[in-house]
């Protein structure tokens, strides 16, 4: 398929905001801010990926999306999805397809970033709802507070949603940890107390206000990390392509 013209895209972008029912966000169904912070802990947008050699997590973005790193996926043929709907129980979902950035570098992490599309739709309830993705945040967008990491956590073999505050790194100090800088697509943090970053294709979230509302929004997707510092792909980077692909248009794919 071949890619549009830069011109094409940008007047493409209001038209496709129009079919998805929403100025601001992908899915209008997203999680808006709970005061309750136990809420906040569950995180129902959390997914946990399966595959035959390797698990990582993901966020449900719509009712047949995922989000996801493409070093989660890459080279993984079998996949399934699941969500924590209760204390002890899981919904299982099918993956139907997925799509890897096509220039995403597995040697360096450039791109990292990937879409399941599960078989089914999900039926929103409680504790499963679409994170919000902010699908017009200003490319000049800073937001370095209120970052927290989520997570899954196992206890007594089970699964928990678990969440860490983070901070973002300045760039040198993350060229110490990997002897690299991370590119302008890439953030990069440092875990508050003694976690590890060590899930990948788990989402960053922030709390922003957008027309008024405290929504939870994805702004990463983690990448790589060592110890305490980690390295996320910046969402506001790949918004024409995560619409391409829940679209099914050519937007920069």
């Amino acid at each position: 398929m071949e890619k549009m013209a830069p011109a094409f895209q940008l007047s493409m972008l209001p038209l496709l905001l129009f079919q998805l029912g929403s100025a601001e966000f992908l899915d209008f169904n997203c999680a808006n801010r709970n005061p309750n912070p136990r809420s906040l802990r569950r995180s129902p947008w959390m997914a946990f990926i399966e595959s035959s050699s390797k698990n990582c997590s993901g966020a449900l973005i719509n009712q047949y999306s995922v989000i996801t790193s493409a070093s989660c996926i890459f080279n993984q043929s079998e996949r399934t999805v699941l969500f924590r709907i209760s204390k002890n129980n899981y919904e299982r979902h099918s993956v139907q397809s997925g799509f890897i950035h096509k220039f995403f570098n597995k040697n360096t992490f450039k791109n990292d970033i990937a879409l399941l599309i599960l078989e089914k739709p999900v039926v929103f309830k409680r504790r499963m709802r679409p994170i919000c993705i902010w699908l017009n945040m200003p490319m000049n967008f800073q937001n370095s507070q209120n970052l927290t990491a989520k997570r899954w956590g196992l206890a007594q073999e089970k699964m928990i949603p678990r969440m860490n505050r983070v901070s973002t790194l300045d760039p040198k100090k993350c060229y110490e940890s990997f002897n690299k800088v991370p590119v302008k697509s890439q953030i990069c943090t440092v875990f508050k107390g003694n976690q590890r970053c060590a899930d990948q294709g788990s989402p960053l979230v922030s709390e922003m206000l957008v027309s008024g509302k405290m929504s939870n929004t994805l702004v990463g997707i983690q990448s790589y990390g060592t110890l305490r510092t980690c390295v996320y792909t910046k969402i506001q980077s790949y918004i024409d392509w995560i619409i391409g692909v829940v679209l099914e248009v050519d937007v920069l794919m």
